[in-house]
């Protein structure tokens, strides 16, 4: 049985995803264009990440008094928020961590 070219690539993500290299060293090693990859890695996400509408919590400090930060830790990602962080680059960056994660 032939494989579709979106069977193919769905397998290939997956290897690629679990594989924990770099898009540029799973490309060598697997001797595939960087630029293949980026393109059916897109078209996978589309297909396959949630809208991250309802992924979402406020959070307000319980005192402006205190220093204390918060850390995050998804996986493999730690992210450290400091007191007084601005709020859209947060969103922006947990935003950006959501599609490549």
């Amino acid at each position: 049985m032939n494989k579709t070219k979106q069977e193919l690539w769905d397998e290939r993500i997956k290897s690629f995803l679990a594989s924990g290299l770099s898009q540029r060293a799973w490309c060598q090693e697997q001797e595939l264009p960087e630029h293949q990859l980026r393109y059916w890695l897109y078209k996978y996400q589309a297909r396959t990440v949630q809208p991250a509408t309802n992924r979402w919590v406020s959070m307000e400090p319980a005192s402006t008094t205190s220093m204390s930060g918060v850390s995050l830790r998804v996986g493999n990602i730690s992210l450290d928020v400091e007191p007084g962080f601005d709020q859209q680059v947060l969103a922006d960056v947990l935003r950006s961590l959501t599609t490549i994660c």
